[in-house]
């Protein structure tokens, strides 16, 4: 009867217990983890925050512990290009473990001589051409490279190498005859591996004296650039043996880099880029073209002033009467109209054929066969290669002499294989050529010149002069501008001017020549042009000249400051001396025949097209339509 009365009250009240046991698990949960944890109150917490920063900033400024020295692969790795199979076996032999050193066989090798560069040439190509704005590599070739359009001279010195002689010198040497075992004989050393062709320069001094030789770095369009400029010349500079080397550099594309290296693409210059053996020939015929050019203008000119609209003679003394033609007898058993067949017919004059002109394109279409691509076999060469390289790095009124050598791999560097006489090549990873002769002096242009022209008269002035009146002309973007300024005492020559009007060139560009396209969209003239120069102009001299006949004149002479010296130019053109006069006649001719402008990347062979003629003002040069041009003298 107890027991149920105590059910009944636990059913009656088993709300209140339950509730009752959650209030005290809740009171011993408020108190351990909250009232107090065994962890520390919450407003602890960035106290031992604070106190571990503290411990740890001291040694914030404390070098890092040293690591344990790795050991390192590099002798197992070249042990293993030794024999890369030497731990395969099929039959289980016991042998002795590998040691430290590795055994070779004593082997003797003459080291094969390498051929001398021959036919050396050089020359500059100047131009507006793609110059890339970002890191060349591999991955990142110049022709998917973004770029901008920029003045460049672009040096290039040319040569034949023979590639068969080279390898036939390998060959004798490790795979020769002479060879003491036939066991030394090895075709992996036979094939010669280029690593270098160097092109060196000098510098013309201001004293006429040259300078040092010095090393021309790779091109910054050069895809190989870094690999083949950080290669060692010596074991010593080298972490690696010369198989590694070996191994990066006998790819194709390497090889082929480094005898043919790429070259820029212009968008304005005279003519295509070619190796200067063949730039020296398309030169040549186009200079001969445009003068044959100009005499056809010049004869069709003359017979134009000489001739009257019913194409008569003017002058009366230049009449003749045209005599009539004497009858040709008629010869003995020949018949007018005859049979030509007839034995009594005289034969016919045979015409000499006409010989074909050698044009600009066909010099194209040779080069184009010397150049190496993906199906090419140097090993089966029997004509000298063409290899070229290039220096992108000259500066403008400079005066440079280059030189070429040719550089193959060492195949036995580092090894006990040479002979006593050759010794000393153990440690050089990289056999040399001779160097070729130096090659002859080239001057490279400045981009921006001052003629001075004529005084300024001024009566109030200490010599009757307050300043000159000077051109500037300036190469920008491909082409030759120039423009009149009043410079006065103290004055800095040039200034910002602006170029051609707006609605010129945009009628140029739509309606009637082809627009020049690149990556980023059309190549438009400039909208100014900087004719600011480093000249300073500060005084005019006033000189008495006694001419030929003992009479005096008078020459005038600009004093002016440039890089740094102070110096004096005769005004006028006629006084200029005959450098100064060569040089502004070519700029004159230049601006005047226009230039050519092609699209980047153009396919070798094709026409590019030919600038309009130049209206000449005072001001920038301005390029007009032959529309426009007839429109405007017919209004004068």
């Amino acid at each position: 009867m107890k027991n149920k009365n105590i059910l009944l009250m636990l059913e009656n009240h088993i709300d209140k217990i339950v509730l009752a046991v959650f209030v005290l698990v809740s009171l011993f949960l408020l108190w351990v983890y909250v009232i107090d944890p065994p962890y520390g109150k919450p407003s602890e917490i960035d106290i031992h925050n604070k106190q571990e920063a503290d411990k740890i900033l001291p040694g914030l400024n404390d070098p890092p512990p040293p690591t344990p020295h790795l050991k390192p692969y590099l002798s197992d790795y070249e042990q293993l290009l030794q024999c890369s199979i030497s731990e395969v076996a099929t039959i289980q032999i016991p042998s002795p473990g590998v040691g430290d050193v590795v055994v070779e066989e004593g082997r003797i090798y003459a080291l094969p001589g390498i051929p001398a560069l021959v036919d050396v040439a050089v020359n500059n190509l100047r131009g507006a051409a793609r110059v890339p704005t970002e890191e060349i590599a591999p991955n990142r070739p110049y022709a998917s490279a973004i770029g901008e359009i920029k003045d460049v001279d672009f040096v290039s010195v040319s040569a034949r190498f023979d590639v068969q002689k080279l390898y036939n010198n390998f060959q004798q040497s490790f795979m020769g005859r002479q060879l003491q075992k036939t066991s030394w004989k090895n075709e992996k050393l036979a094939t010669p591996v280029f690593s270098r062709l160097e092109l060196q320069r000098r510098t013309k001094q201001n004293d006429g004296r040259w300078g040092s030789w010095a090393s021309v770095p790779r091109t910054m369009i050069d895809s190989y650039h870094k690999l083949l400029e950080e290669l060692p010349l010596t074991l010593d500079q080298s972490q690696y043996g010369v198989d590694i080397w070996l191994s990066r550099y006998e790819k194709q594309a390497v090889q082929h880099n480094i005898l043919q290296p790429e070259y820029y693409s212009f968008t304005v210059s005279q003519l295509e880029w070619m190796p200067p053996e063949y730039l020296d020939q398309a030169l040549d015929i186009l200079k001969k073209e445009e003068e044959k050019e100009k005499r056809e203008r010049q004869e069709q000119l003359r017979d134009r002033r000489t001739k009257t609209p019913d194409n008569r003679r003017t002058n009366p003394a230049t009449r003749r009467t045209t005599a009539p033609r004497r009858q040709q007898p008629v010869q003995r058993g020949r018949r007018p109209g005859g049979d030509p067949f007839s034995p009594n017919m005289s034969a016919p004059a045979l015409r000499k054929p006409v010989r074909k002109e050698r044009t600009v394109k066909d010099v194209q279409k040779d080069f184009e066969k010397q150049l190496l691509d993906d199906k090419s076999n140097i090993a089966t060469m029997q004509d000298p290669l063409l290899v070229w390289a290039h220096d992108d790095t000259t500066e403008p009124g400079q005066t440079y002499q280059y030189r070429l050598r040719m550089g193959v791999f060492n195949p036995i560097a580092g090894k006990e294989w040479f002979q006593k006489d050759q010794v000393e090549y153990k440690d050089q990873i990289v056999l040399w050529s001779d160097f070729s002769e130096p090659t002859k002096e080239l001057h490279v242009p400045k981009r921006i010149y001052v003629f001075p022209m004529e005084v300024i008269a001024n009566e109030n002035a200490s010599n009757g002069t307050e300043g000159v009146k000077v051109e500037v002309a300036k190469y920008y973007i491909g082409q030759w501008r120039d423009y009149e300024f009043d410079v006065y005492h103290g004055e800095i020559i040039g200034y910002e001017v602006e170029d051609v009007e707006e609605k010129s060139r945009t009628q140029y560009q739509e309606n009637q020549f082809e627009p020049v396209m690149t990556e980023t969209g059309m190549v438009q003239e400039p909208d100014t042009v900087d004719f600011t120069t480093d000249i300073t102009f500060v005084d005019v001299i006033r000189d008495t000249v006694w001419g030929s006949r003992l009479r005096p004149s008078v020459l005038y002479k600009m004093l002016y400051y440039d890089e740094g010296t102070l110096q004096q130019m005769p005004v006028g053109k006629s006084r200029w001396s005959s450098e100064t006069r060569g040089i502004y006649a070519d700029i004159q001719e230049s601006i005047e025949r226009g230039v050519r402008r092609r699209s980047p990347g153009i396919e070798p062979g094709m026409i590019p097209g030919v600038r309009p003629t130049p209206v000449r003002r005072r001001g920038p040069t301005e390029f007009m339509d032959p529309v426009m041009r007839k429109r405007q003298m017919q209004d004068f």
